[in-house]
């Protein structure tokens, strides 16, 4: 196409710099500058393509240096990218999983995607002002709904990067915006541009591996599969196993970091215990929204029974540390008021609703393969994308740090040591700070 990617080193201090050279000879030294170059000339490029990071070697592919049996596609050519599988240990292949690329709601999953529950902007500048986006201005405002109660302006996309997660959860443009779909809040929506690889590791079953350097924040895939309500999945894990579940509980996951919450809700929605103390602990990438009982691949169907978390918390996790605001009184003694009574914004669906599960034991993508690790350099990220029911956002995972070619992408599960009785798993994972359980 005619773009030059140039490091240069400079005198003063030895520091490299990347520009990018354009097909006319311009240098351009920022994503923004991209981005006004590729506007001005109308080129069908995006800004997926271009990272200034002087460390990321864009033509290092990863080549395994043995090969037993392969399968070249594993999506059977339903992803864009063509999913490589490699076994350098054995003549074992992976089981048989039907490919999807979108989530399938079950019986009495209803998903809300009519025009009227969603809002949309009128941008025209691939959403680059994120003050006059309404879509990303709804990502901004959310943030009001975690425990500081304020407003957070930073968060969400930057040139289709996500630097850190949003526990309120990302909103991106969708069918009713008049962008274009080179729109840089676009993103989960796109489909696989990594060229990933499934391979069989030496411990923990089947993994995936990056075959290009990967820049932190980039967006990997989606955690698709069965949709299915509380009361099917619970039947569904009981009988055929519930290690590939995810429970989409970002309600829960925002409202157990307020003060005053308590998890235990009925089903009215009340507090059960008002007077309970809450308490609060620094925050873990873990514990982002979803909570996923996949096991790393050492354990058998019949072992990982029961080790998917539930949904309810009994503590609340403050993003940035500190504690949480005291009950104490501040001003002139009043009478002693009868505390508020807790209503979950899930009981506003009906006081029936409980988190729904997504399950990839026999359906799925690329996502169900990623393995645990206590040092991970993935997390999972809330994201609207076809409906902004708080109920039903999609589980996208995206790199949290810079991805050398050939590395093992993982993310950690969040387990709780043990948070159920009479059950150990260990942890294999390697990683130096290993907390050597998982549960």
């Amino acid at each position: 196409l005619g773009w030059d990617r140039q490091i240069t080193k400079h005198s003063n201090g030895g520091r490299r710099r990347v520009f990018y050279q354009a097909p006319c000879g311009r240098r351009l030294n920022s994503c923004e500058e991209v981005h006004k170059y590729i506007n001005l000339t109308g080129l069908l490029l995006e800004m997926d393509f271009f990272n200034f990071d002087w460390w990321l070697h864009v033509l290092n592919e990863f080549k395994p240096n043995r090969e037993i049996c392969s399968i070249k596609d594993l999506s059977y050519g339903k992803e864009a990218v063509p999913i490589s599988c490699i076994n350098s240990i054995d003549r074992n292949y992976p089981e048989y999983v039907e490919y999807s690329t979108t989530r399938l709601p079950q019986k009495n999953v209803d998903i809300n995607t009519k025009e009227e529950f969603l809002t949309g902007c009128d941008c025209q500048d691939d959403c680059v002002d994120k003050d006059k986006c309404n879509c990303r201005q709804l990502t901004i405002q959310s943030t009001r709904c975690d425990w500081e109660d304020k407003v957070d302006s930073t968060v969400g996309y930057e040139y289709r990067r996500l630097k850190e997660i949003v526990l309120t959860g990302i909103y991106e443009c969708n069918k009713l915006c008049k962008c274009y779909k080179t729109c840089l809040n676009r993103v989960a929506q796109n489909p696989l541009r990594l060229k990933l690889q499934v391979f069989k590791t030496a411990k923990r079953g089947w993994g995936i591996r990056t075959l290009n350097d990967i820049p932190g924040g980039t967006y990997i895939c989606n955690y698709v599969g069965n949709l299915y309500s509380t009361e099917q999945g619970n039947k569904q894990g009981k009988d055929f196993g519930d290690e590939y579940f995810a429970d989409l509980d970002m309600i829960e996951i925002v409202e157990s970091r307020k003060e005053g919450y308590e998890s235990d809700i009925s089903d009215e929605g009340f507090r059960d215990d008002p007077s309970s103390d809450v308490s609060t602990s620094e925050y873990s990438p873990s514990k982002d929204g979803v909570t996923m009982s996949q096991l790393d691949g050492a354990m058998s169907d019949g072992d990982a029974g029961g080790a998917r978390k539930k949904s309810s918390r009994k503590t609340g996790s403050c993003k940035k540390g500190g504690l949480a605001p005291s009950d104490g009184v501040t001003g002139p003694r009043k009478e002693k008021e009868s505390p508020t009574k807790f209503v979950s914004t899930r009981k506003l669906f009906g006081a029936a609703e409980e988190s729904y599960i997504m399950d990839a034991k026999t359906i799925g993508n690329i996502g169900r393969y990623l393995n645990h690790s206590c040092h991970p350099n993935v997390f999972v990220q809330n994201v609207f994308v076809d409906t902004h029911d708080l109920r039903f956002p999609w589980v996208s995972f995206y790199t949290s740090t810079f991805v050398r070619s050939g590395q093992e992408l993982c993310w950690d599960y969040g387990y709780e040591v043990g948070s159920i009785a009479d059950k150990e798993i260990f942890c294999s994972c390697g990683a130096d700070n290993c907390r050597g359980r998982l549960l």
